[in-house]
């Protein structure tokens, strides 16, 4: 004989579970993200700074030279060491910026999957149940028909 599943009074989503986790996979993919949002934006920071101090030095070494200030090829030298050795941090970390830009992308990528994943779940959960709410309502029609039609069977046919 088979055993009949028992019909709950409260709706029981089997994969809850799973759903539990994939939220948790959201949250951590959205943490991710964030910092890897965060890095890059202090990778630009960094970025501007350097190309800022290189115009200011680039700057300052035309007003002087203009000026007539420095007349030693030395100093002019020395200056121009300093920025070449500025113009290749910044190469650098135009790379770090780059390098950062692709994990945040990476990190946007995993974040939009954990969400529909979570979102296939979800709708899945409703989807099933809308399905129990309609099992609900019959079975209520039911046992509501077998009520009428006992009343019925009671009222109107003859006791013997």
């Amino acid at each position: 004989m088979a055993h009949k599943a028992k019909k709950s009074k409260r709706f029981k989503y089997p994969l809850e579970a799973l759903l539990k986790v994939r939220k948790i996979y959201e949250m951590q993919a959205q943490e991710a993200f964030s910092l890897a949002e965060l890095k890059l934006i202090e990778e630009q920071k960094k970025e501007e700074a350097l190309k800022l101090s290189q115009t200011q030095h680039y700057q300052e070494l035309h007003d002087l030279i203009a000026s007539g200030e420095i007349r030693d090829i030395e100093e002019i030298n020395r200056r121009k060491a300093h920025l070449d050795i500025l113009k290749e941090k910044i190469e650098q970390q135009i790379q770090k910026r780059k390098e950062a830009e692709i994990e945040r992308d990476q990190k946007k990528e995993a974040l939009i999957i954990a969400l529909k994943e979570r979102k296939i779940i979800e709708k899945d959960r409703e989807h099933k149940r809308e399905a129990w709410r309609k099992l609900m309502d019959k079975e209520s029609d039911k046992f509501l028909d077998d009520i009428s039609s006992v009343r019925y069977v009671k009222t109107h046919m003859p006791s013997h």
